[in-house]
Parts: structure tokens; C-alpha cells; sequence
């Protein structure tokens, strides 16, 4: 496009890699130095009514311009242009600096930035204002009840409703680069605006921008008696069967709606758009009656060239090995974990920091977020050793991304000491958290993968243990540590006989001593001060000469580092034909027997 292209070369600031708008032309056409382009939920309310001319002139007053809708680019600036001159020749007066575009949103204009915003600050103001002043609409009984139970139970459907939902949507709706990312938002505003009837389900969208991003229609979900996740199937079927296009909006009316996206910010971006759908129908009605797009103009947006070209190149857009793939890792506010998360966050995933510091898990993965963009990481707080924990943990993984691609199962403990002096509870924290904390996560991640299997039969998911080199060998004065490590390999292979069935591979990794991590380094409870204090390392006086000796064990010459995991974590998940395995990643000095 010459338009935008000649636009792109006369930018003026930082080049942040957006494109300019389609809408560029009609800032040439208005005298104003400052030009805003919006689509404001209170000020589309009026846009987006049948009453527009009406109520602009009632609330706004006379020198408010209102183009009635024209489709975007060329066509809407003439539009625009001729409005404002009919304007001027009907009135004799220089149009004021706000004009509202039917269906579409405002072009608000003036001298300065504070200018623009003090107008844009008022006019949504009165138009606020004129809302509350109409009755609020009661259009379906909203799911609340009076009872605390009941209203309880009602929130449980609706979270197993996600849970069964989402796994499958993400199956359906992916391509040949993996699984879709599936958001979800069952708030109020869902729950009393998403009721069947309602024009922007049944006769069409309200603006352009919500055909772009949240598509034209949403899919529809009435869930009766027979399974929910094949009625889900049969109406994602029957609506590729009419539109000839998947969904990007899936709605189970006064319930939940889901966004779907390749990335988590598409699917939010969609969700978002919808949900603003909503406020603005609901607020619409209450000044009179919402007004939808006709068919012709739908369908102009849904074959436009422009906006597809936009489409293909955002979708064309990878990151790298573990692009879009939902991972969750446990122990990740430090050590491996953390480095693990890192890692794969820089190649692409979307990564779930699961960690007992639910404080300091929620500032490394805002880190990530900073460093590779909205939806890259979030973080839960988990109890890997207690069963409800994991399942809570999962559960909101579920309701964020729709499912997950990958399970590392990395939280640990460690607690040397002689098999004389080991105190009891020092073995059952090691036990409880590096075996039994294994075992309680797959099983809540199972049901996950297999539902997601079960729609994409040729798609396999990924439990990873990160186990160690002392799960291959036993460690003197660690045999607590060794033990649970040892039943961890155990548990991979049995898990990778039993789980193949459901596209689960399971495999484990073993890496060295990761002599800078805190489980080592740590000032007081770091195994360099217990194997120290415990006499593990013959004729050490200091914790120098404990690492030194570490160090010499290894012909690499060095601890194992996150890297080293990150890559054998990348090629576990790339291979197709590997389950039940443990892989050392030790720099020599425990090999494959």
C-alpha cells in the first residue's frame, strides 16, 4: 500500500516497529496539528446506536460531526472530509474538534495533546453521565445466588467447565505449529451480558475492529446433557461447516467465554475485544438500541485484503524452538528451575513459574514478562508435596492458557547427613517433595494432556523430571536425596509405559552438580555447608576445598549449568520417538550405562 508506506517514512519519534494505521488518510484532511483515532467503550455506546445522529446532538451538542459508517481506509477518509464540509455549508461553522464514526469509534483533533485529552475526558463524561441516568437493563436472571453454597457451586461448574472446555478447544484450534492458546473470563459481565438472543451473537458485530480481532461471531456452546467436551467438537464443527474459518470467540452464554490466539496475547487481545463488545451492547441499550453491522459491511472487513496481508504476517512471525508451547515449571523462583524457565521463555514458550515463594516466583516471571512481551510467563504458587495445591496450581495454568504442552517436574530438596544421624524429618521432607511431589504433579497434568490428545491424536505432550546424576549413582552421606532420585527414574519409566497410550512421553534428565545454584551455594543450608559439617569430603577444612574437590570429579571441569538442562529439555520435547528415559547431562562424569 503507497499509503502506508509513505506513511511509515514520515514517522516522527521512536521507531518501535508498528505500522501506521489505515486510517492515516483522514489525519491529512483535518487542519488540526494533533489527530487521535479511538474506539472508546463509553463514546461507541452512542456510536453504536441507532440513535446516533439523535443522541449526539442531545448529549454532545451541535458542532459534534457524525459520519455515518463508511468502510476503513480510502472510503471512510472522503467520508469524513464530505461530513465535515456538509457541516460547515449547513451551519457556517468550523466543525468542533470531535467527530464520531458510526459503528467504528471518534477522531478526536485539536491544537495540543492536552487539548485532545480534555476533549475526549469530557465528551466521555456526558455520555457516562447520560448512561446512568437510563434504568439498568435486567435482560437474564445473572448466576448469583443468595446462598453462599450454592453461589460456591456455581463457581465450581463453572472452573470445571474451564477445565474441560479449554484442553479441547486448544487441540481443535492450533495448526501445524502446535497447540492454540486458550484464555478465558467467566466475570460477571459474562455471566449477565452473554445471554442467547443478544444481536452481537445472533446478527453480527458492532465495529471493525472486533471482526479483526475477535471475529465476526462467536462460537456458541449451549451445554445440554451429553458430554460437554463432544458437544464443544460438534459445534466448532458446525461453525467451520457455516463460516468456513475457526472461531476465535467461544462462548458458553451466561458462563464463560474463551479467547483463542497462537500466543497468549492474541487470545487475550481476543477476549478483550469481545468482553469490550459486551460493556459497549449493554451500555448501548440502556440510551436506546444497539446497532449492529449489516452483512455487507461484515463482510467487506472479513475479505479485506489489507487487514488479511496483516493477519498472514503476524501469524508468519516465530520466536524460536518452544515458540508458543505452554510449559510449566515447579521450583522455579531459583536454581534450575528459574535457569530452565529462562531459557525456554527466550526460545518462544509461554512459561508457568510454580514455586512455594509464591513472592519471589511472581518477580522472576514479571522479569520475563518485561524481557519477552505480555503472556510470556505467570506465576502460581504451588505445594508440590500436597495434592490440592497441585491441582489448584494447574487449574489456573488452565484457565490462563487453556492447557500446557510441557510438564518439568524440577522442585527439590536436598538434606545430607549419615544414615546414623539423618533425623526422620529431614527424610520425609526429601521424600515427600522430590518423590511423592513427582508423582502428584503428573497425576494432575495427566487428564490435561490426554484431553488435548484426544483432539489432536498427532500431537505428543511432555512430562520432564529433572532428576541428577545422584538418581543414576548413589551419593555417600545423601541417601535420602539419592533414594528419592533413584524412585524417580522408577516412576519415569513406569509412567512412560503406562502414558504413551495418551500422547505422553516421559522422560528425565540428570544433570550434574550445579555447584552455582542456591541448592549448592546456599550461605547456611547449601550442601556445600552440609557436606562440609557432615565430613563427606575427606580432609576438607573450608567450603572452597569442598567445591575444588566437586570440580576435579567432573572431566569437563565444571558444574553443570541451566543452559546445559535448557538444551537437553529442548531436544527430549523435539524427539518423537524417545520415552522412559534418563539423560545425563553431567560433562562426562556419570555416563549412560
Amino acid at each position: 500500500d503507497p499509503v502506508q508506506v509513505a506513511a511509515a517514512k514520515a514517522r516522527v519519534g521512536v521507531d518501535d516497529g508498528r505500522r501506521p494505521s489505515v486510517e492515516i488518510l483522514f489525519h491529512a484532511l483535518l487542519p488540526e496539528p494533533l489527530v487521535v483515532h479511538l474506539h472508546p467503550q463509553t463514546l461507541n455506546a452512542l456510536t453504536c446506536n441507532e440513535r446516533a445522529h439523535e443522541l449526539a446532538s442531545e448529549i454532545l451538542g451541535e458542532d459534534v460531526v457524525v459520519v455515518d459508517y463508511t468502510d476503513p481506509g480510502v472510503p471512510l477518509a472522503r467520508a469524513v472530509e464530505q461530513a465535515r464540509l456538509a457541516y460547515t455549508e449547513a451551519s457556517g461553522k468550523k466543525p468542533g474538534g470531535l467527530t464520531l464514526l458510526r459503528n467504528h469509534g471518534i477522531i478526536a483533533a485539536g491544537q495540543t495533546a492536552d487539548e485532545v485529552i480534555a476533549l475526549v475526558e469530557e465528551a466521555t463524561a456526558k455520555v457516562r453521565a447520560a448512561i446512568e441516568a437510563k434504568p439498568k437493563l435486567s435482560r437474564r436472571a445473572p448466576n448469583r445466588f443468595r446462598d453462599d453454597n450454592r453461589d460456591q457451586d456455581e463457581a465450581k461448574r463453572v472452573a470445571d467447565m474451564v477445565l474441560t472446555v479449554a484442553p479441547v478447544l486448544r487441540g481443535l484450534l492450533g495448526d501445524e505449529h502446535g497447540l492454540a492458546i486458550v484464555s478465558s473470563d467467566s466475570s460477571d459481565l459474562v455471566r449477565q451480558e452473554s445471554y442467547v438472543g443478544s444481536p452481537i451473537i445472533s446478527v453480527g458485530p458492532l465495529i471493525p475492529d472486533e471482526i479483526v480481532y475477535a471475529g465476526s461471531f462467536p462460537c456458541v456452546v449451549e451445554p445440554k446433557y451429553a458430554p460437554l467436551a463432544d458437544q464443544v467438537k460438534k459445534a466448532v464443527a458446525d461453525y467451520r461447516e457455516t463460516w468456513r474459518r475457526d472461531p476465535v470467540i467461544v462462548l458458553l452464554p451466561g458462563k464463560v467465554v474463551f479467547g483463542v490466539g497462537r500466543d497468549l496475547a492474541s487470545a487475550d487481545n481476543a477476549l478483550g475485544t469481545f468482553t469490550d463488545t459486551l460493556r459497549v451492547a449493554r451500555d448501548a441499550d440502556r440510551l436506546g438500541r444497539v446497532q449492529v453491522l449489516d452483512q455487507a459491511q461484515r463482510e467487506f472487513i472479513e475479505t479485506w485484503e489489507a487487514e488479511s496481508y496483516r493477519q498472514k504476517v503476524a501469524a508468519s512471525a516465530r520466536r524460536g524452538q518452544m515458540d508458543s508451547k505452554v510449559v510449566v515449571v515447579t521450583g522455579a523462583a531459583q536454581g534450575f528451575g528459574l535457569g530452565i524457565a529462562q531459557g525456554l521463555a527466550a526460545e518462544g514458550a509461554h512459561v508457568v513459574l510454580a514455586d512455594l515463594n509464591a513472592g519471589l516466583a511472581q518477580a522472576e516471571a514479571d522479569a520475563l514478562v518485561a524481557a519477552h512481551g505480555p503472556g510470556s510467563a505467570m506465576a502460581v504458587q504451588v505445594d508440590v508435596s500436597d495434592e490440592a495445591s497441585q491441582q489448584a496450581a494447574l487449574d489456573q495454568v488452565v484457565a490462563r492458557y487453556g492447557g500446557l504442552d510441557v510438564f518439568i517436574s524440577n522442585a527439590g530438596v536436598a538434606r545430607a547427613a549419615s544414615v546414623t544421624e539423618q533425623r526422620v524429618e529431614d527424610f520425609d521432607l526429601v521424600t515427600n517433595i522430590n518423590y511423592k511431589g513427582y508423582f502428584l504433579g503428573v497425576r494432575a497434568v495427566v487428564p490435561i494432556m490426554s484431553a488435548q490428545h484426544g483432539v489432536r491424536p498427532d500431537r505428543l505432550f511432555d512430562i520432564v523430571e529433572i532428576n541428577s546424576k545422584s538418581g543414576l549413582e548413589g551419593s555417600k552421606r545423601n541417601f535420602a536425596y539419592a533414594g528419592s532420585k533413584f524412585g524417580g527414574i522408577g516412576l519415569t519409566q513406569s509412567f512412560a509405559l503406562e502414558l504413551i497410550e495418551s500422547g505422553i512421553k516421559v522422560n528425565a534428565i540428570c544433570p550434574g552438580n550445579f555447584l552455582d545454584g542456591p541448592l549448592w551455594s546456599y550461605p547456611d543450608k547449601g550442601l556445600f555447608v552440609q557436606y562440609l559439617k557432615a565430613g563427606k569430603v575427606p580432609g576438607a577444612t573450608s567450603i572452597d576445598d569442598v567445591r575444588a574437590y566437586y570440580e576435579s570429579k567432573v572431566p569437563m571441569a565444571r558444574g553443570c549449568l541451566p543452559s546445559d538442562v535448557v538444551r537437553a529439555v529442548i531436544y527430549l520435547v523435539d524427539q518423537q520417538y524417545e520415552t522412559g528415559q534418563a539423560l545425563p547431562v553431567t560433562g562426562g562424569q556419570v555416563m549412560m550405562s
